[in-house]
């Protein structure tokens, strides 16, 4: 004999508040679906009777009044146009009345139906007798339109006055009908829309309290978690009575508490070697960069920069063979760039010299820009280019610096322009550029690591050359002004130092 063991459904945390909700939204669906059903199918019905009703009895009212207007009337000495004034506004009031009556046979019934049609043929009567009366008033004939009335018009409205009484006795017997079978409807439907709206609290709460619960636990998980980074374990364990997903997190974090907490000890037990072990391994951590550094400073002394240049003129040799005069032109400014840049240049060398790098520096420029980059020269002409000296290779940083960051990001052809001038002893250096410049947070910026000069990041060319003219000469100052969209000054002032002055200083210091 088999035994079956019976198990209730379980489900999960997840399932659970997934239920919970899809059954609130589903009844929320359904609450608007019993709303429309009411606005459409109840409401709409007792509205559209409702006004059916009252447009029969505006026209009823219309008819009573043309019938009073008639009936007071004197004929013998009765103001005509006063009469055809008030007949013709009631005939607009009753015409329009008529024609927004309902006269849908499945919607109004037979009775309604009937009745609206003896209306419409008996007024269509009515509407022809009252034309004819109206022009023999116009014209004065007054025996005539009396005539008109007294034998067919008065009876018309009679009988259309009787029609139309009926008609509204018959449409609100029939509203009223209409009303008592829709409202028992719209009773049942609320007592639905009740049972929704309990049923969709009752399982909005439910839905809120796993929501509750679950977030308590994170709640007690987080402030367990602050415990444990700020090294405190003592802080009570989460409960674990649940037999669901949250007890099985609750547990699954205590264990992991108690384990952290072990492994605490164990590391804390530990520690003071670890220091010790540390240390020796930092100190020949030491060691070992410093042999290191002395290996590459090593090689790096092996180098021959020579190699360099005569792979430049192998390249050279052969763009002269294949009578690229281009490319040879641009391989020897090249060479000549190179080879002042790596030289073991002296700490001050002619104007001239570096006037002639920059000039270098600028054809290849040129060649790769064409007409987007232009330089333009201003030296005044008491500065002898020869014979003034100036720190080695501290144009063409600021050249490259305007054409990179100036000029670089701007779509428009710009312009260099680079003036020399002397005034009572200070030679004066001035690089501007028409680029895209800088806002004031990035020049500040720009400003403070002057100051200190870092040797990585942007501007390196900027930097390397403020840090060489301080220690050049501490009166050599530097100066950067830039305006967003307009461009870039670079204004340097330092002592002018003549070549003679140079020889001078220099067999004065030998004697």
């Amino acid at each position: 004999m088999e035994t079956h063991t019976k198990k209730g459904i379980h489900l999960n945390l997840f399932h659970r508040i997934f239920l919970f909700l899809v059954v609130f939204i589903l009844f929320i669906f359904l609450q608007l679906g019993i709303s429309a059903y009411q606005g459409k199918y109840i409401m709409d019905p007792i509205q559209k009777s409702a006004g059916n009703v009252q447009r029969i009895s505006l026209l009823l009212n219309s008819l009573g009044q043309t019938h009073d207007v008639l009936s007071s009337y004197r004929w013998d000495f009765g103001d005509i146009a006063s009469l055809v004034t008030e007949l013709r506004r009631e005939n607009e009031i009753s015409e329009s009345s008529l024609e927004h009556i309902d006269a849908d046979l499945a919607s109004i019934g037979v009775e309604q139906y009937l009745l609206v049609q003896a209306v419409n043929t008996t007024y269509g009567n009515f509407r022809n007798y009252l034309s004819v009366m109206q022009g023999y008033l116009l014209t004065n004939t007054i025996d005539k339109a009396s005539a008109v009335y007294y034998s067919d018009l008065e009876p018309c409205l009679t009988y259309l006055s009787q029609y139309v009484q009926q008609l509204i006795e018959r449409a609100i017997m029939d509203n009223q009908s209409t009303y008592d079978r829709l409202m028992k409807l719209n009773d049942a439907l609320d007592t639905v829309y009740g049972l929704t709206v309990l049923v969709m609290l009752l399982f909005g709460f439910a839905a809120f309290r796993e929501v509750i619960r679950l977030l308590s636990i994170v709640q007690e998980m987080a402030l367990s978690s602050k415990a444990i980074t700020a090294g405190d374990y003592e802080r009570p364990e989460l409960s674990e009575h649940r037999k669901d997903e949250i007890g099985d997190m609750a547990r699954a974090f205590n264990e992991m508490k108690r384990a952290m907490r072990n492994q605490v000890r164990l590391l804390t037990a530990h520690n003071e070697m670890e220091k010790e072990l540390h240390r020796k391994d930092t100190e020949a951590l030491a060691m070992q960069n410093l042999l290191e550094r002395e290996k590459l400073q090593l090689l790096r002394s092996q180098i021959n920069p020579h190699f360099l240049f005569n792979t430049i003129n192998v390249i050279k040799y052969t763009a002269q063979e294949e009578k690229a005069e281009e490319t040879d032109a641009l391989l020897s400014s090249l060479a000549r760039l190179f080879r002042y840049a790596l030289a073991d240049n002296e700490v001050l060398v002619p104007l001239s010299r570096e006037i002639q790098i920059v000039d270098e520096y600028y054809s290849l420029f040129k060649a790769r820009f064409k007409e987007k980059m232009s330089l333009v020269w201003d030296i005044a002409p008491s500065l002898v280019l020869t014979e003034t000296l100036v720190p080695s290779f501290f144009l063409q940083p600021l050249v490259e610096n305007s054409f990179k960051h100036g000029l670089g990001p701007k779509e428009l052809p710009g312009t260099v322009w680079l003036t020399l001038q002397e005034d009572n002893g200070v030679l004066l250096v001035q690089v501007e550029d028409d680029g895209v410049g800088m806002a004031n947070e990035e020049l500040e910026a720009l400003r403070l690591r002057l100051l200190d000069s870092p040797i990585t990041g942007e501007h390196i060319g900027l930097y390397t050359v403020a840090a060489r003219l301080k220690l050049l000469d501490p009166r050599c100052h530097l100066e950067v002004t830039s305006e967003q969209g307009k461009g870039t000054i670079i204004l340097i002032e330092m002592p002018l130092v003549l070549k003679k002055e140079e020889e001078e200083d220099d067999q004065d210091t030998d004697c």
